[in-house]
């Protein structure tokens, strides 16, 4: 199974080791994992703070950098 690693704003800067241990648990059920390095913000603390127009364009990069996933997977 494919899979993308979605990265939050907030897991890369305070938690980083959970990425990686995701990579992990993902690799173990043979899972093929990558990242995509032009991943940016997904728009949700614009969008959390009422900035919804703000946050459209920014959502729409996030769906062109995932346009090609068969799945996405992210920390919860």
């Amino acid at each position: 199974m494919r899979v993308q690693l979605f990265i939050p704003c907030f897991v890369d800067q305070l938690y980083p080791q959970t990425a990686f241990n995701m990579v992990k648990v993902l690799e173990k059920a043979c899972c093929d994992v990558s990242y995509n390095s032009n991943q940016t913000c997904c728009g949700q603390p614009a969008f959390n703070a009422g900035f919804v127009d703000d946050c459209r364009s920014v959502a729409s990069k996030f769906l062109k950098d995932f346009d090609n996933a068969d799945y996405i997977v992210a920390p919860s």
